[in-house]
């Protein structure tokens, strides 16, 4: 505790003395100057630092290595062992998969002595489709992705996971990152060789349409001002590190963000339609923007919404034309005058005609009646379609708003971008234009654009996954609020590698994961820990737990249960509200056998083991998930069905795998499954005694099978460990 109160006291005097250096003395501070606030670390250029030669020129394995070693020993420490090779083996295929290593991978791995054996590894790795999924999932989280709206009408997004397989496909394809936030931001606007590839790059920009939105009793006015206000934060935080929010009501109070700038991007936003009118629970509704894809899709899709949109009163028609029937059927002249001058399209032409038998009257009505019947049982399919944004019919620039309110306009500001991180000219809209595309451009132009800051931020959160914590450690934050980097240098170096390998993510990837700096072991010093007990110097590596994605497909990996293919929709059976008001007959549901990435994520009703272990917050950019250990957590290890029913199905999977095997190769076999390593004598003594006292406690059960019930405890305590779920 006190260490912690001694940084804060630190970082709170650095916080201090870097508004007095920006500001150029007391009482000339205008934090909103984005001119002034161009003197801010992360809106500097990026500096080509190389790392001065080792004072241990045999410990570093290349640049990253330096860097980390000079500081360390500066501080008078040495690094910490290299982790064993199994131990670093798990960590990368956890890091770079999610999944466990099998059996015979960690086999070949040790008894593969050739000295790039870890390297072809890791090269495996990135070229497997579990790649994308796991990384994936790290995009996710900052995209605020869901498969409902949440907030007030929790509607579901039915057509979300084509934006998710679009992350993971792009991840996998290793899409350049300059191009990867181009087809999210203006995707629907990019030129196209192909339908698939139009597509594919619409599909991409719904990375716009997914927030959370406020859908009832919402003033459109308003709602356009909100929806834009969430783009423009969720932008600022996933490519820039930055809160941008806060300027909507006035100038921003820490970072260098004037109003005007606020607003010069909500322009863009505002000029981009990313709802539409549709109908929706008996009710012409406006909802997340659909449109169809595929070459008839745009038809397909005008054609499913027109049937809902006219369907009441085709119903109405329906039983008008029903009415009418059973009045001519009974000789009821009084009531069929009735129904032919208020309703006359619910009548046959022929039916109207007096002149004509009641016969051939009677049959054109009944063929008519059951026409309108056929044509309203036989609604079209949902077509094929995305969330896909638009620019509006006529762009145009944004006013001011009064504090922020949606109906007090000020004075109008050209659509731009932010000043502070901008050289040059300022930006140029075409006429017609929303100006996203220019705005996507300008996220990543290093030399007269936002590109050097969103270098850093992307360079920052690789780096954040993949050791355990981020050289600014606040990853969401680059301002001024935020904290200052641990390594500046080497921050700047990864940024140049990232944009230097054509913002290839994969390549800085792997430029990391084969550092020393990675494969160093989590091993505690008492010294080290005294002086840098945050391991702010990357002294060891941080033990961590697993995520709940991957502590989930672990489980079932070591079950023999996970099913690695690709999944679409996992929320196909559910209604149009994810969940409303009073009872929900039917839940999202979580007993899919797929990877974690692709189950249910439904705004405010998320999968409990979710919400257990640290998942992300579907309503915001995520960047740094919360990483905590508690009582609650062991508790729902113990009691979740789903972790009960895989510890069972892992039992005679056990059993199965060679009935004659003695017990004692049976725990082996199960420590291999699950760790992939030879339990210890003593652990295995303790699994035999302990598997022995519940066969006796079972047998006592006439309903329980009691070597099945004792194995079952077994396989349930092994997933219970720490070193199951933790990452050494």
């Amino acid at each position: 505790m006190l260490s912690q109160l001694v940084n804060a006291i630190i970082l709170g005097m650095a916080f201090a003395a870097a508004a007095l250096a920006d500001s150029g003395g007391v009482g000339k501070s205008d934090p909103s100057d984005p001119i002034a606030g161009k003197s801010h670390w992360a809106f500097q250029p990026l500096a080509d630092r190389r790392p001065a030669p080792s004072a241990d020129p045999s410990w570093p394995k290349g640049p990253i290595d330096v860097f980390i070693l000079a500081g360390i020993q500066s501080a008078g420490l040495q690094p910490a062992a290299d982790a064993p090779r199994r131990t670093l083996l798990r960590r990368a295929f956890f890091q770079l998969t999610g999944l466990p290593p099998t059996s015979e991978q960690t086999k070949a791995f040790l008894a593969d002595e050739r000295p790039d054996a870890f390297e072809r590894v890791v090269d495996q790795l990135l070229g497997s489709p579990q790649f994308g999924e796991r990384w994936g999932r790290h995009w996710l989280d900052l995209a605020r992705y869901a498969d409902s709206n949440g907030l007030d009408e929790n509607f579901l997004f039915r057509e979300a996971w084509r934006y998710r397989n679009w992350v993971i496909d792009a991840i996998n394809e290793d899409v350049s990152f300059d191009r990867f936030a181009l087809e999210q931001i203006a995707g629907d606007t990019a030129p196209f060789r192909t339908l698939p590839q139009r597509d594919r790059q619409r599909i991409a920009a719904g990375f716009l349409v997914i927030g959370p939105k406020v859908l009832l009793g919402n003033d459109a006015k308003k709602q356009r001002m909100e929806v834009a206000d969430e783009q423009i934060e969720t932008i600022g935080r996933t490519f820039l590190g930055l809160t941008l929010g806060c300027a909507r009501c006035h100038d921003h109070k820490f970072e260098p963000v004037p109003r005007a700038d606020y607003y010069a991007m909500a322009g863009i936003m505002t000029s981009t339609h990313v709802m539409e009118q549709r109908y929706m629970l008996g009710e012409q509704r406006v909802m997340e923007r659909l449109v169809g894809l595929g070459p008839d899709g745009d038809a397909l899709n005008a054609n499913y919404e027109k049937y809902w949109r006219e369907a009441p009163k085709l119903k109405e028609r329906a039983n008008m034309a029903k009415s009418a029937l059973k009045f001519l059927e009974q000789d009821d002249c009084h009531g069929f005058l009735g129904v032919l001058e208020k309703h006359p399209d619910a009548l046959a032409e022929p039916a109207k005609d007096y002149a004509l038998p009641d016969t051939r009257r009677l049959e054109s009505q009944k063929s008519f009646t059951a026409e309108l019947v056929a044509a309203l049982s036989k609604p079209p399919k949902i077509p094929e379609r995305a969330m896909i944004p638009s620019d509006a019919e006529s762009p145009s620039d944004e006013a001011i708003r009064v504090a922020g309110q949606f109906d007090r306009v000020g004075e109008q500001v050209p659509r731009g971008f932010l000043r502070v991180l901008s050289q040059g000219e300022p930006a140029r809209i075409p006429k017609g234009k929303s100006g996203r595309t220019e705005l996507a451009h300008w996220l990543t132009d290093v030399s007269e654009g936002a590109g050097a800051l969103a270098a850093r931020v992307m360079a920052n959160r690789i780096w954040h996954h993949l050791i355990g914590r981020g050289i600014v450690r606040t990853v969401d934050n680059f301002g001024r609020t935020g904290e200052a980097p641990s390594h500046p240098e080497l921050l700047d170096y990864l940024a140049l590698e990232l944009v230097r390998s054509d913002w290839s993510v994969k390549a800085l990837v792997r430029k990391v994961v084969l550092s020393r700096t990675f494969a160093m072991s989590s091993s505690h010093d008492k010294e080290a820990h005294r002086l840098d007990p945050d391991n702010n110097l990357h002294w060891r590596a941080h033990r961590r737990r697993l995520d709940p994605e991957a502590l989930r497909d672990a489980m079932l990996a070591s079950a023999g249960q996970l099913d690695l293919a690709r999944l679409n929709s996992s929320v196909w059976y559910l209604g149009d509200q994810a969940t409303a008001v009073g009872k929900n007959e039917v839940r999202r549901r979580t007993n899919f056998q797929c990877r974690s990435v692709y189950l249910p994520v439904i705004r405010n009703d998320l999968p409990e083991l979710f919400q257990a272990f640290d998942f992300g917050d579907p309503h915001v950019t995520t960047g740094a998930r919360p990483q905590t250990s508690s009582a609650s957590q062991g508790l729902f290890m113990l009691n979740d069905r789903m972790v009960m029913d895989t510890a069972e199905a892992m039992a005679r999977r056990l059993l199965a795998s060679d009935p004659a095997a003695s017990k004692e190769s049976r725990v082996d076999r199960l420590f291999d499954w699950v760790l992939t390593e030879t339990p210890s004598v003593e652990e295995r003594n303790a699994f035999l005694s302990g598997i022995q006292e519940f066969e006796k406690r079972a047998g006592a059960e006439s309903t329980v099978d009691p070597v099945t019930r004792a194995w079952t405890v077994a396989c349930h305590a092994a997933l219970s460990m720490s070193r199951f779920q933790f990452l050494e």
